[in-house]
């Protein structure tokens, strides 16, 4: 590992690059432990400073886990989602061989706020089932879920097993709402005081929001979705083609990022 001194890139960003190269090209492996601030400091001759500015700055993106008393350790590799594919959360995760468990904090038929109904074309007196879960990977919490279903779409969905079932597969297998696509928005947020609690992370720690509704087949409004996702956790992939039109795109505002997924 080198650092350039002459180069005007700092140079804890320059040791936090090649931190992060060796974790990315295996040469660094899960689990694995940090020389400590001294040792890295005077083999690369640098400040003990500079070594912890490095490390800190990837302890914050999730790439290193600090250990107080401890040490500095390589965090497991982040979750990726599949952005372009409509997956519930479940199957996402059974996609990548990972056991998921959920935490159902409320199951009922509930007047929608105004936005969510406007987005799902209901009138001012429709109901919603609304279910909020807490998703889990090894007791850890991953990500809050708030949905609304029209009740009329699923009824008693509110009297069903959600934490150990997959929605999308029970409103297929029960309903018969096969679900198409969806249009959804991503941005970066910082968890608040009760996020903060219910994922044991500090408070304003980066976060993932996404939003959006959920057609089904006939291109009908069946699902409002909220999702928080632990930054530290989680990376979205997504796919990209440049068009014809992309001069046209290019002098386009641009405010948030907004998909279609298609099933």
């Amino acid at each position: 590992m080198r650092l350039d001194k002459s180069l005007p890139i700092p140079l804890y960003y320059q040791l936090a690059e090649n931190l992060r190269e060796e974790i990315e090209s295996g040469a660094l492996k899960p689990g694995a432990q940090l020389p400590s601030e001294r040792e890295l400091g005077e083999e690369l001759g640098i400040s003990r400073m500079t070594v912890r500015q490095a490390i800190t700055y990837l302890a914050q993106k999730g790439t290193l886990v600090i250990k107080p008393g401890v040490g500095t350790f390589v965090a497991e590799p982040k979750f990726t989602y599949d952005a372009l594919h409509l997956l519930g959360f479940t199957e996402e995760m059974m996609v990548q061989g990972r056991v998921v468990s959920s935490r159902v904090l409320e199951q009922a038929v509930v007047s929608p706020p105004n936005g969510v109904a406007a987005k799902l074309g209901l009138d001012g007196n429709a109901r919603t089932i609304k279910i909020v879960r807490l998703r889990l990977e090894q007791d850890t919490p991953l990500l809050l879920e708030t949905i609304h279903i029209p009740a009329t779409f699923a009824p008693r969905l509110e009297k069903q097993d959600l934490a150990r079932n997959s929605l999308y597969a029970l409103l297929e297998s029960k309903y018969d709402i096969v679900l198409k696509r969806a249009c959804q928005t991503f941005e970066a947020t910082t968890a608040n005081e009760y996020e903060a609690h219910l994922f044991d992370i500090a408070l304003h720690a980066p976060m993932l929001l996404s939003e959006g509704v959920t057609f089904s087949e006939s291109d009908v409004p069946v699902e409002h979705f909220k999702a928080v996702y632990r930054g530290d956790r989680f990376k979205f992939e997504l796919a990209s083609q440049r068009n014809a039109w992309v001069n046209d795109l290019a002098i386009a505002p641009r405010i948030s990022l907004v998909l279609e997924n298609e099933r």
